[in-house]
């Protein structure tokens, strides 16, 4: 159902690249940023001090970055003995750099696993990472990803968007001949290519590293059809890939596109590890993608981390598969421990996100479901009012003509706190608004749009309500609308909701997948009557409703205090 806005609205929308599914089809990032990030993940830690002086030092004299990583490339195989090997030669031939920077009097340090990688990342700008999608993986994550591969019998591995090289570092390969790696960026391929030779320094050979964009080539230069194991970190948040996209994707997503493009190049029975954003297990837009790991393949493990990338606010997940027939359960692993769950327990939302249930979990929400009859569906929604330019447009103290405007930060369960805002509402000089008739309205429902989990505000009053807050006018048979209210507000809901939703939004299609069991007119009534009474300042009548509402559902007093315990956390 699309949203209620206004014709000026959609002009709106129209003017500032926006589709009628209320996204910015322009996405919103750092990519303009000129600042640098230090990357300390990517590093022991013990040379920071170093890298500080060098990126100054870097920016002073404006040397160029491939020089200054050429020089402290040459130092780096002048220091293990192999700068002048024909085999090093051969690859230093391949590079012409500018004026080399003299280096001679820095102390570089010897206890990096990738200088030459984190120097790079130093230097390299947010914007410009932004834009490439360009994060190296940190070693502890490349060597968990890697530490059970076998190279005994001649298996060879892949990483298809290697970067300086982090994962071709991190296995335990014999032969840098079984190692394959790809990457757009002929600076960080130049990198990898000097990390294998430091990593291999008893062997001649010319590094299988070539700057290329993996979704558009045929075949890996000199590489085999098929390979045992494909390891990356693909770009994040880079531009969608052009049409047309691998089978099966629909959101153009470039870590999608890169595991599905992978994955026909496996092998029968082969590993495939991918690093992920944690958004993957969630957002509706990767569906496509999560339809694939559940259907196409086997999926054996997901690892999920805290935020591990400097500069990047996003959690990540590895999800690690098989070329094989899914199996009946996957394992996860988290701060909490490695758990077993069952596949068929992973999928619980209309967009298949993935959850991740406790047993406890599994039998409360079937029990919510079995229960349940009615949803949203055919509610009325609006969005709330955007200004366009809240500092001139909004007022800190009423004037003759301003009225309140409510946001997000006023809704608490059931009641709106005094506003702060007041606005002068003339619909002409708004960017987004909503029909009058939600405003309006006699009675409507209002809720925290920033939120993880449930907040909604009873409103007779007519008022008017910014776009952290937005509307709801429900139609549930047999509920009025506080008694819809009370449901909302409730615990049992509250758990259900947290328990399949991670975003951090109160989306319009999660809220419809909240079920409402059939009540009779005298439950109704009683319901209301407690909800009338909050509404008047009576919040022991709150305690009251919270049973009411949980006697609607056959659980066990065991289940209720669980899902209290659960929602305090």
């Amino acid at each position: 159902m699309t949203p209620m806005i206004s014709t000026a609205t959609r002009r709106n929308w129209e003017r500032l690249h926006t589709d009628s599914s209320t996204r910015l089809t322009r996405r919103a990032n750092k990519q303009k940023s000129r600042k640098t990030i230090l990357p300390v993940e990517y590093s022991t830690g013990n040379n920071l001090s170093f890298f500080r002086q060098l990126s100054a030092h870097v920016q002073a004299h404006a040397w160029d970055t491939a020089a200054v990583l050429y020089a402290l490339a040459l130092e780096l195989l002048e220091r293990q003995g192999l700068r002048h090997k024909p085999h090093v030669r051969r690859v230093l031939q391949q590079y012409t750099p500018a004026q080399l920077p003299d280096l001679s009097g820095w102390d570089i340090p010897s206890d990096e696993w990738d200088l030459l990688g984190f120097v790079y990342q130093s230097l390299l700008s947010e914007g410009r990472k932004n834009r490439m999608g360009s994060y190296y993986t940190p070693q502890e994550i490349a060597l968990q990803l890697t530490a059970d591969l076998d190279f005994s019998g001649g298996q060879t591995f892949l990483d298809p968007c290697c970067g300086s090289g982090s994962f071709l570092l991190a296995v335990q390969a014999a032969s840098p001949r079984q190692l394959f790696g790809l990457d757009v960026d002929p600076i960080a391929v130049m990198i990898a290519k000097i990390n294998l030779l430091l990593r291999y320094p008893d062997q001649e050979f010319d590094p299988q590293v070539y700057c290329m964009d993996y979704l558009t080539a045929a075949a890996v230069p000199q590489g085999p059809d098929t390979f045992d194991y494909i390891v990356t970190n693909p770009p994040w948040g880079a531009a969608p890939v052009p049409r047309p996209y691998p089978a099966g994707i629909t959101s153009g997503e470039s870590f999608s596109c890169f595991f599905v493009t992978a994955f026909r190049q496996l092998a029968e029975n082969g590993c495939i590890r991918f690093l992920f954003p944690e958004s993957i297990l969630h957002v509706r837009a990767h569906q496509d993608i999560r339809t694939f790991l559940l259907h196409a393949c086997r999926m054996e493990q997901l690892i999920r981390y805290d935020n591990t990338f400097s500069g990047v606010v996003t959690k990540c997940v590895a999800i690690c598969c098989r070329k094989a027939p899914p199996a009946a359960t996957v394992q996860l692993q988290d701060t909490a421990g490695t758990h077993t769950l069952a596949r068929s327990d992973l999928v619980q939302t209309r967009h298949q996100a993935f959850c991740f249930l406790t047993p406890q979990d599994a039998e409360i929400l079937s029990i919510f479901r079995q229960q349940g009859r009615y949803d949203l569906s055919r509610s009325g929604w609006a969005l709330g009012i955007v200004s366009g330019d809240n500092r001139h447009k909004l007022r800190q103290a009423p004037e003759p003509g301003w009225e309140p405007i409510y946001t997000g930060r006023e809704i608490t369960r059931y009641t709106l706190k005094p506003a702060n805002k007041y606005l002068l509402y003339d619909r002409s000089r708004l960017q987004q608004t909503a029909p009058d008739t939600y405003y309006r309205a006699p009675e409507k429902l209002v809720y925290k749009f920033i939120s993880n989990r449930p907040v909604f505000a009873y409103d007779n009053s007519g008022s008017l309500f910014l776009n952290s807050a937005n509307i709801l006018i429900p139609q549930i048979p047999g509920m009025s609308i506080k008694t819809v209210l009370a449901f909302l507000n409730s615990e049992l809901f509250t758990c259900y909701y947290t328990c399949l939703f991670r975003d951090v939004k109160l989306l319009r299609g999660n809220l419809s997948e909240l079920l409402f069991p059939p009540i009779t007119p005298e439950q109704n009534h009683q319901l209301e009557a407690m909800v009338d009474a909050i509404l008047c300042g009576d919040m022991a009548q709150d305690q009251l409703l919270q049973d009411a509402i949980y006697a609607l559902y056959p659980l066990s007093e065991a289940q209720i205090q669980y899902i209290r315990q659960r929602i305090r956390k």
